[in-house]
């Protein structure tokens, strides 16, 4: 874990100072910047809210504002992040010795885990709260193992700080404790917590922190299947052919295959554990956002956790049947499963590509200096419309725009940038920063101030 960390933590040094890194990661180090500042969730990234719970509820955010206002860098965010994912190692080791009785089977299985391609991606890809809630989700699933409540309630309502969408987890913690029979309270407490939290902060805090009306934004996501849940709902269950058309698409089946792949054929096993995954899949194959089936983002976060304990839990019931035992050790097969995961872990990497490699062989950009630089001259107090690669480098302000205009990010940047910082090169080739450039370079009202190394800063006096 402490190699892995400091790897890590070097490939997201390189990431982010080899121009790597875009708007999300400028927008969530606002947030956690003015609410160390005593600005509790303050944003100016977004067309409906100026406060993030009008996006989505992350209590995380106010957790790790004491740690940045003693740390008030960028990497702060990222180091946080890296060691939050390879402490989900921990909870994997110990369910794996004690369902495999075996600590050298645990080890590979925690190995196998921090090497698992999609991990790699998800620890890369800027900063994502879901990476947070992936550790606390794998401990409260090894205390409902053992059978032990406190823990396991905890880590239950801690996971619920990260994100909206933990909630459903949480929930399906309870279907699985329910199936295991477990004492009533494991099920009604997850049920409970999951439930409520949901309900109050997708119907009731969300929506009460918006500036337009209209409730939860991401649900807009699914207006393909109807405006309500109640309709999406309809729609899966009457119309299951045009529904399966998204569904199975060629992107979603590689999708599925990358991320499944390397725990097969052991997690198929525990369809059980696997309703921990159910709502996961269900938000990302019922979307028709290609970005949301696609292993270099963050949105399948919460499979990852889920294929690794099931495939440990379907390997312990194998070991349990007698028609295997009886042909081959269990301790043999064990090792033998354990060693199969570590392969295809190992092999995904080689097919798909390995992002910490990426990140090492690239290195550092000369062009982070000037971005540094740019921004350092731009006066601390003054409002700053940015494009998607300049995002890492300018959190650190209450006046912080997304250039070109977005129907969800802002969408009059011109009117409240006092300047514009566009990285022509990274960004230019989009569509929407270079019909945005044409609109600056005909607009008397905004001046050309300087042009370095790809890089346009524009201002409005």
């Amino acid at each position: 874990m402490l190699a892995w960390i400091l790897t890590l933590s070097g490939a997201a040094w390189f990431k982010l100072n080899g121009l790597g890194m875009g708007f999300d990661l400028g927008m969530y180090e606002q947030v956690i910047w003015n609410t160390a500042h005593g600005r509790a969730f303050e944003t100016s990234a977004f067309r409906y809210t100026n406060n993030h719970i009008g996006a989505d509820l992350i209590v995380l955010e106010a957790i790790l504002a004491p740690l940045y206002a003693l740390l008030p860098d960028t990497m702060t965010l990222l180091v946080a992040q890296v060691i939050a994912i390879a402490f989900g190692a921990v909870p994997l080791y110990l369910l794996t010795r004690d369902r495999l009785q075996s600590n050298w089977a645990a080890l590979g299985i925690g190995v196998a885990y921090l090497m698992y391609t999609p991990l790699l991606y998800l620890t890369l890809n800027e900063f994502q709260p879901r990476a947070f809630a992936m550790v606390l989700i794998l401990f409260a699933l090894y205390y409902l193992d053992k059978t032990r409540f406190a823990p396991y309630a905890a880590f239950l309502f801690l996971a619920l700080l990260t994100r909206s969408d933990v909630a459903l987890i949480v929930c399906m913690m309870g279907a699985l404790a329910f199936v295991w029979r477990k004492p009533w309270k494991f099920s009604l407490a997850a049920f409970a917590l999951g439930a409520v939290w949901f309900i109050l902060a997708v119907f009731v805090i969300v929506p009460s922190f918006k500036t337009d009306s209209g409730g939860f934004i991401y649900f807009e996501t699914y207006d393909w299947l109807g405006k309500t849940p109640v309709a999406v709902l309809t729609t899966v269950l009457t119309k299951p052919a045009y529904v399966l058309q998204t569904i199975f698409s060629p992107q979603k089946i590689q999708f599925l295959i990358q991320v499944f792949g390397p725990t097969l054929p052991f997690s198929l096993l525990r369809p059980d554990v696997l309703l921990l995954a159910a709502p996961t899949l269900a938000l990302n194959l019922l979307s028709q956002y290609n970005v949301q089936s696609n292993i270099t983002r963050q949105y399948a976060a919460m499979l990852y956790p889920v294929m690794y304990a099931s495939a440990v839990l379907g390997i312990a019931w194998l070991a349990r049947q007698k028609w295997l035992t009886t042909r081959v050790t269990r301790a043999h097969f064990v090792h033998a499963a354990v060693v199969w995961i570590l392969f295809f872990t190992l092999a995904e990497s080689l097919w798909v590509g390995n992002p910490v490699v990426s990140q090492y062989r690239k290195g550092a950009s000369p062009r982070v200096a000037t971005v540094r630089a740019l921004i350092a001259d731009i006066p601390a107090d003054a409002a700053l419309g940015i494009s998607n690669h300049v995002g890492p480098f300018a959190g650190k302000r209450q006046g912080f725009y997304f250039f070109p205009p977005h129907e969800y990010y802002t969408h009059n940047t011109f009117e409240v940038s006092e300047y514009l910082l566009i990285d022509a090169q990274a960004d230019g080739n989009t569509p929407g920063v270079k019909a945005g450039l044409i609109q600056l370079q005909n607009n008397p009202a905004w001046q050309l101030v300087a042009q370095r190394d790809g890089y346009m800063l524009y201002h409005k006096p």
